[in-house]
């Protein structure tokens, strides 16, 4: 019985290693309903027209395709979502009468999708051919499979025969020891043994047999050797190989292969966890091309002549690189749980697991990371990683990591193993449930020697049950900041209250640190006391001293009373004033490092002083705050801090990164913008490795609530290439047929922006917007393209150019000339609405009396263009204290070459009350064709204020245009301003009636009814869900039960 159990045992075991997902074999019928697409036929489950050894099938599928398209191909439904996170190597038996050509297989649905083209390389017999979709291994939305064969080339009617499409593991397995010797080792210069009983299953290896080698203790490259004869390896697609290996001396291991014919490639990897078994990893991805390769070597413990050491070694195999193919190593990164992970674990090794990111935000947006398992009842568990050599610390000596952790803890930090005393420093998480960057200055260790980095999590304190910390992008980089003031000699700094105004501005003393604790053990701090003012402002002039072109950020470590919310740092320019950022106080009653970060003002050189305003617009004399250790560095202060989302920019490659790609993911990486110019200037780009011999490679953003192309219809992309190409731009996967439109990279080794017109489909409903860069143009090489600025610009202005209400016409960020202390800007509530202007929000303008020029003013930057009608007049509403000149320019022209308009002036009409303006650029130098992109306003030009003056303004449009304008008639003067909130509203819409409504009535824009709700009920306030509405201005209008008007409001969804 116990034999009969053990051969049962054996087959099943011998079933599993091979088990492969059978999507279509066609024996019994088609398993998938297939379709043909582009004037293709197919046929299911007909006879095999050639049997053979490579395909003995009775039945088979046929795919035909016509003569008039070059993209005929099947697609079909899958009965669930493909698992491609094992089986993700694709086998497709393919009977093709055309060679060379290619065949395409591709897994698609919802989201991402993974493709492969494969060559056909034989015509007219069977050939079982493999696509690598290993890439697609984390997809969870593939539900449709298509394939394609001599896609994308001249059209030519044919039949292909296609059989057994299935899913098995990428996997090459060398050597199991199970069978005996598989590889036929050799030990060479030592003892070899194999097979031998697992000396200490563990859950790396718990199989029965493996290879025990001992080195002769007399050779410093004692070795092993696995000759294959004229077998080579194959590692085209299975590169990364792997090594189980149990030693009993922490050491190394060097993984060689070679042949006849061309050059060796080998690897080297540390061992650090002794008589455990462990996985290496060895990447010879270099070598994916080599034919030659026919011997596998080993040597542990590599040039030490006197170890006699014994090590075990089993399940040698070999896989893909798959997402990481495109990823270049960097030594500098100890872990980042994805494809540069190059660090050995020994303690806490299995307490550490790769797994998804459980909570992506700006701060750290990967993929995957790791997560740790604090053990239960050990206070000073650690995660140690094993260098084997000293840590290179000369330079890169700041050790940054990301944690997210569950409570506050304390965190050590600490490098030892070497030559030199084990070097220590304590942290702190103080900020919960989600992710911070760290920042460990290791500096002083830049000559020391150290082999083992080392972490404590909640160090030298209980674990808590479930305590589990994620960890991510371990990894070393330069030290950036420098100390400007440390208080341990004194001040180096002048410190004082502002213009030494002590009752105003208070008092500043260096003492010793209150709270000498960690992050801050300094001896001495500086002490300021805030006077009368709630923005007591301490100030130090030095103008020698604040540079910030190569070093932007500040950081300063503040202790601030419970209590206190936040610090703003200024620095004060000649020329263009102050200069200010504000930042949160998150651990009042605690010393904390705050960063001030200055990056958008590097092109100011003419500092003069830099202040700090603590708890600002808050009078509390007296209040005591310390700081200390004042540095620069470079800018790490997440750039995307509060950032609200715009959902015009489908990416920006910087901070609005608002959609999830598709196709085409695996492609794209976020790199240094290569050749910053004045067409893009932008920090980061995108980086879109176009694939050879996939002609039709696309980069697809999923937007699954659908385009809304009401206003916003301009798709725009810019584009860096070395080569001219035709581009393809293309809206798909909704319930409208796709839409594309085709432009073109004329421009090589330069940013040109591409641009096209889809107001055609702002009624269709589109889910997907895609690229193809080269579309439709085989290439035999990778192909780069830095892309950037991806997003759906406004339609020309040939109506409303601005409007305070409504999203899509709102012009906020204005810039003011000749200096930034000329002019202000504000978005406010109407203070007067009439007849002429009943919007609820409007322009705040504030001509400021410290401009000094006459000619002040300020301009904002339009989303696009005007475009003028069948005159060239120009309409504003102005609300002006006084009676006087109000000048408008419009400039920025697209059309290179194309004149400014000049100054524009006429002058208002009455003060104190809206009236609506219009301004005739017929005179001037514009022309038809110019497309102006900014207007320019400058109020009361021929005189400068004495005391600051405000002017309100709204609804500027081109002549005849409309900005939602509501224009009452005589019998609506006395129609009630109706109450809603909140105003903009996401969802629920409160409305505020009057005793005499009945009902209540929305329009948009535009005039066309959107809902009609009934007001039945005796209570003063109504609820009406706007959830479904599009993002716009919608005007709400109440009636009695006469049908007669009694109510208006307008308001914002978003």
């Amino acid at each position: 019985m116990m034999r009969n159990l053990t051969l049962i045992l054996f087959l099943m075991l011998g079933f599993l290693s091979g088990y492969a997902q059978v999507y279509e074999d066609f024996e019994g019928g088609a398993k998938l309903p297939w379709s043909a697409v582009n004037g293709a036929s197919y046929e299911g489950g007909i006879a095999n027209p050639s049997k053979d050894a490579v395909n003995n099938s009775d039945f088979v599928g046929k795919l035909s395709n016509n003569d008039q398209s070059d993209f005929c191909f099947l697609i079909t439904d899958l009965p669930a979502a493909a698992d491609l996170s094992t089986l993700n190597l694709l086998k497709m038996k393919i009977w093709s009468p055309i060679a060379p050509t290619k065949a395409l297989l591709k897994f698609e649905g919802g989201g991402k999708a993974v493709e492969k083209f494969v060559d056909i390389t034989v015509a007219n017999q069977w050939v079982d051919y493999s696509f690598d979709l290993s890439g697609g291994a984390d997809f969870t939305t593939l539900t449709k499979i298509l394939i394609a064969f001599n896609p994308f080339t001249t059209p030519q009617a044919a039949d292909f025969y296609f059989d057994d499409i299935r899913g098995v593991e990428a996997k090459d397995v060398y050597e199991t020891f199970e069978t005996g010797n598989e590889m036929g080792w050799q030990g060479l210069d030592g003892t070899l043994e194999a097979p031998v009983d697992n000396p200490a299953p563990n859950v790396v290896n718990s199989t029965a047999k493996v290879g025990k080698y001992t080195k002769s203790g007399a050779h410093s490259y004692s070795l092993l050797l696995a000759d294959r004869g004229t077998a080579t390896f194959d590692l085209s697609v299975n590169n990364q190989f792997k090594v189980q290996i149990h030693a009993s001396a922490a050491t190394q291991v060097l993984f060689k292969m070679e042949g006849p014919g061309g050059p060796a490639v080998e690897k080297i990897a540390n061992i650090g966890l002794v008589n455990q078994w462990q996985e290496y990893t060895f990447d010879f991805s270099a070598a994916k091309e080599y034919k030659h390769l026919t011997k596998a070597i080993l040597f542990f413990d590599p040039g030490v002549e006197t170890s006699a050491d014994v090590y075990h070694f089993d399940n040698i195999y070999a896989v893909p690189q798959g997402a990481c193919s495109t990823v270049t190593p960097d030594p500098k990164i100890v872990d980042d749980f994805e494809c540069n992970r190059n660090t050995t674990y020994v303690n806490g090794w299995d307490s550490l697991t790769v797994v998804s990111n459980p909570a992506p935000n700006g701060v750290n947006g990967s993929a995957k990371v790791g997560r740790y398992a604090d053990p239960q009842t050990e206070q000073w568990a650690a995660l140690l990683m094993d260098y084997q050599n000293p840590i290179d610390l000369s330079t890169n000596n700041q050790l940054k990591i990301k944690i997210w952790s569950p409570r506050a803890v304390p965190v050590l930090f600490k490098l030892e193993g070497g030559a030199s005393p084990a070097k220590e420093i304590w942290g702190n998480v103080t900020e919960v449930n989600q992710w911070v960057d760290y920042v460990i200055d290791f500096s002083d260790q830049a000559i020391a020697s150290h082999k083992k980095l080392v972490l404590f999590f909640n160090a030298g304190a209980d674990p808590q049950p479930g305590d589990v910390y994620f960890i991510d992008n371990i990894e070393w980089g330069e030290k950036t900041a420098a100390d400007l003031e440390t208080f341990e000699n004194g001040a180096f700094l002048p410190w004082e209250p502002l213009d030494q105004l002590t009752t105003i501005h208070g008092t500043f003393e260096v003492v010793n640190n209150p709270s000498a604790v960690a992050p801050n053990t300094s001896a001495k701090v500086g002490k300021y006391a805030k006077g009368s003012s709630a923005f007591s402002t301490l100030a130090a002039v030095a103008p020698g001293v604040i540079d910030i072109s190569s070093k932007p950020q500040y950081n300063v470590q503040v202790w601030a009373p419970v209590g206190a919310k936040t610090v703003i740092m200024q620095l004060e320019s000649v020329s263009a004033g102050n200069k200010e950022v504000e930042r949160p106080i998150k651990n009042a009653g605690n010393w904390e490092t705050l960063s001030f970060d200055f990056t958008s003002h590097q092109g100011i050189t003419d500092w003069a002083s830099l202040r700090f305003i603590f708890n600002p617009n808050v009078e509390e004399a007296g209040t005591v705050y310390y700081f200390d250790n004042l540095s620069q560095s470079e800018a790490t202060v997440d750039p995307c801090e509060n950032t609200e989302p715009i959902s015009t920019i489908v990416d920006d490659f910087e901070c609005q990164r608002n959609y999830e790609y598709g196709a085409g993911s695996q492609h794209l990486t976020v790199v240094n913008n290569p050749t910053s110019s004045t067409v893009n200037s932008s920090t980061k780009v995108g980086l879109f490795k176009d694939p050879a011999n996939e002609p039709w490679a696309a980069l697809c953003a999923l937007v699954p609530d659908g385009l809304n192309l009401e206003v916003f219809n301009q798709l725009s992309i810019q584009v860096l290439s070395e080569k001219a190409a035709p581009v393809l731009l293309k809206l798909e996967g909704g319930t409208s047929p796709a839409k594309e439109i085709w432009t073109e990279i004329t421009k090589t080794g330069e940013w040109q922006t591409l641009s096209v017109d889809f107001s055609s489909e702002k009624e269709n409903n589109h889910q997907r917007v895609c690229v193809f860069l080269n579309g439709g143009v085989e290439n035999t090489t990778v192909d780069n393209y830095y892309i950037d600025n991806f997003q759906f610009n406004h339609a020309p202005y040939d109506g409303c150019i601005m409007n305070f209400d409504d999203a899509a016409f709102l012009s906020d960020k204005w810039k003011y000339f000749p200096s930034d202390n000329s002019g202000g800007f504000e978005l406010v509530d109407n203070p007067k609405q009439d007849n002429v202007n009943k919007s609820a929000k409007v322009g705040k303008a504030i001509e400021k009396a410290s401009g000094e020029q006459v000619w002040q003013g300020m301009y904002t930057d339009l989303s696009s263009y005007i475009q003028f009608g069948s005159n060239k007049l120009i309409k504003m509403k102005v609300l002006s204290p006084q009676v006087g000149a109000i000048t408008m320019k419009l400039e920025r022209p697209l059309k290179e070459g194309a004149p400014a308009s000049g100054d524009n002036t006429i002058v208002n009409t009455k003060a104190n009350e809206w009236e609506e303006l219009t301004w005739d650029f017929s005179t001037t130098p514009i022309v038809d064709d110019g497309l102006y992109a900014r207007v320019t306003l400058i109020w009361d030009i021929n005189n400068v204020p004495a005391t600051d003056v405000v002017y309100y303004f709204d609804d500027i449009k081109v002549d005849g245009g409309d900005c939602g304008d509501l224009v009452a008639t005589e019998d609506e003067l006395n129609v009630s301003s109706l109450q809603v909130a909140p105003n903009p509203v996401a969802n629920i819409l409160t409305v505020r009636h009057s005793d005499r409504t009945s009902r209540v009535e929305i329009t948009d824009v535009l005039g066309r009814r959107i809902a009609n709700v009934q007001h039945t009920s005796n209570l003063e306030e109504q609820r009406i869900d706007v959830t479904s509405f599009k993002q716009g201005t919608y005007i709400l209008t109440s009636f009695n039960s006469e049908n007669k008007l009694v109510g208006v409001a307008k308001f914002i969804k978003y």
